[in-house]
């Protein structure tokens, strides 16, 4: 039987990185990582592999849709805090995942994110 995780795992590791999203989020991509148990199993992961890759695909998943992410804070009461939304701080646990699930297991899950393309006019004015 596949490892298993808790929404208290992953909003734990979210919290280290600085990432919140609404619980329900997190658990709709709990349930949609957990539909590669069958191919986790059938790779011979073993289960501390399996419970790494799987908190890891999560957060990364929560950080590629939108999550927040804490960039600064003040106080005494000048309060201030300041948010960014971008996957920045994933980028190793992906890298991971890649390392550790050589059977593919995870890669219909669109770890990777989008590519963005770079433009640039030159010409003179």
């Amino acid at each position: 039987m596949a490892a298993q995780i808790t929404l208290t795992d992953v909003k734990a590791l979210m919290a280290e990185l600085g990432f919140t999203v609404p619980d329900v989020v997190l658990n709709l991509l709990m349930t949609k990582v957990s539909k590669s148990d069958p191919c986790l199993d059938g790779a011979g992961y073993d289960d501390e592999t399996q419970t790494l890759m799987k908190l890891y695909a999560v957060v990364r998943l929560a950080a590629l849709s939108g999550a927040r992410k804490l960039s600064s804070e003040s106080a005494p009461s000048g309060a201030s805090r300041s948010f960014s939304y971008d996957a920045a701080g994933t980028d190793g646990l992906y890298q991971q995942i890649l390392d550790w699930d050589t059977s593919g297991c995870l890669s219909s899950l669109g770890l990777a994110g989008t590519v963005v393309g770079f433009f640039d006019v030159v010409g003179d004015y």
